[in-house]
């Protein structure tokens, strides 16, 4: 688990004025707002580089580069074929009661089966990549390099859940959260430094090999934190791996829009728009995406916790959970919404030209990052009450109204029609999983309800 060390210091006397202030520190200093602050600074590395990509690929350019990144990015959810999202759930159920070695043999079987889904992804896109007739030459070379980041986006995806479901927070989220986006950010100021040029299939090469290093030292913190026994597993009886494969297949669609919504995005757009307005749509999500990093956080950062109260049946428990985690995510959203407001015009010139008219979609982008605050971790919840189900039906819903509203207002609107779009599935998204959320466990996550459930306590 990672741990705030307290420091040594003497008993707190009477009437010390300091106390009431630890007190209301304490409230905020969580690791859900360490890790926020620690993606503040990788936010700031991963600003600089889409500033640097922009004026230097141009709008086009930029678009293919987010086009084959995402692609990448959406294979490796595909191949990790949902066990980064079951894993929470058995995880926590293994190392309260489970047999011996079970918890071993579900993280080998994992594995295993991302490994190969990954290669045999990795062999269909770069099939793609050599034999579609009438792709571009740089299309072509950055969808080959963006292929080889397969097994690495599927690996750092599935290590960092096992990571996370043992509280292993910091070695889950930084290395491609905050870490990558300051090697990346290197990289290219060293290309622009020594004046190699820099093309969408450069750019694309060089965030694969950051992404492999990176899913290397994971694997290596992972395996250094959590000791494996040495021994050889036990077979496991195949009632439980049935239990994983019917279980894991139909949350990667619930991983693809919850985690991955803006790659799923940048690919349902491209096929209708130009290269330079697939961009500003890209940027748009990715500038609300850092902001919605924070909620991201907060709601992941619960999931043990809210697994651990379910197991336990203490649903009063989950209540508090919920609530602790909305504060420092609503205060981001809130916080980037008026910055926008008020300066989104010249923070987005620095992007270049192309992308100062882009205020508006992002100013759209930004708000459903705020409702996704206002409703909670409905989400993850269903998914940890063993709702998979009902949480994949819902994802399928959701994703066919987003390819659905693309289609509808993408020809018309444009950029602004993709953003709203992205609205219209985000309402539609959030309001299902609340009801089958209270239909099916009688819990509800969004704010007004825990607030006014907190006051009643009070009183």
């Amino acid at each position: 688990m990672v741990r705030i060390a307290a420091c040594p210091t003497r008993t707190t006397r009477k009437g010390d004025w300091t106390a009431p202030l630890q007190r209301h520190l304490k409230q905020f200093v969580s690791t859900s707002s360490l890790l926020s602050l620690a993606r503040v600074a990788g936010a700031a590395a991963g600003f600089a580089t889409q500033i640097l990509l922009a004026r230097t690929l141009q709008a086009s350019g930029l678009g293919v580069f987010y086009s084959a990144t995402s692609l990448a990015a959406v294979m490796g959810v595909v191949a990790a074929l949902g066990y980064p999202e079951i894993a929470p759930r058995f995880v926590s159920r293994y190392r309260e009661k489970g047999p011996k070695g079970l918890l071993q043999a579900f993280v080998a079987h994992a594995r295993k089966t991302t490994a190969v889904c990954a290669a045999i992804a990795t062999a269909v896109v770069l099939a793609f990549a050599a034999l579609w007739p009438g792709l571009p030459v740089e299309v072509r070379l950055a969808t080959t390099a963006a292929a080889l980041a397969i097994p690495a986006n599927a690996a750092l995806r599935l290590n960092g859940a096992l990571a996370a479901s043992v509280r292993q927070f910091a070695v889950a989220y930084l290395p491609d959260t905050c870490i990558r986006p300051f090697l990346l950010l290197a990289c290219l100021l060293l290309l622009v430094a020594i004046g190699a040029p820099l093309t969408a299939s450069i750019a694309t090469g060089l965030l694969t090999l950051i992404l492999i290093v990176l899913a290397v030292v994971q694997y290596r913190l992972l395996s250094k934190a959590v000791r494996q026994q040495e021994e050889r597993i036990v077979a496991t009886s195949p009632r439980y791996v049935r239990t994983w494969r019917r279980e894991a297949p139909p949350l990667i669609l619930v991983a693809l829009y919850t985690n991955f919504f803006a790659d799923v995005a940048i690919l349902l757009v491209t096929p209708l728009l130009p290269s330079a307005e697939t961009a500003i749509v890209g940027l748009c999500l990715k500038l609300a995406l850092l902001v919605g990093f924070a909620v991201q956080v907060a709601h992941q950062v619960t999931v043990p916790d809210l697994a651990d109260a379910h197991a336990r049946k203490e649903h009063h428990a989950i209540h508090a959970i919920v609530l602790r985690s909305i504060g420092f995510p609503l205060a981001a959203t809130l916080s980037a919404l008026l910055v926008i407001a008020l300066w989104g015009e010249t923070i987005l010139m620095l992007f270049g030209p192309e992308f100062t008219g882009a205020k508006v979609p992002l100013l759209i982008l930004l708000a459903c990052q705020l409702l996704r605050v206002l409703f909670g971790p409905n989400v993850s919840l269903l998914s940890v009450i063993g709702a998979q189900r009902q949480n994949a039906i819902l994802a399928v819903i959701a994703l066919a109204v987003l390819a659905a509203a693309n289609i509808v207002l993408v020809p018309t609107w444009g950029v602004v029609g993709a953003a709203l779009a992205v609205a219209v599935a985000t309402v539609v998204w959030l309001g299902a999983c609340a009801v089958v959320l209270s239909r099916v466990s009688g819990l509800r996550t969004d704010v007004l309800y825990l607030a006014a459930h907190a006051a009643a306590q009070r009183r």
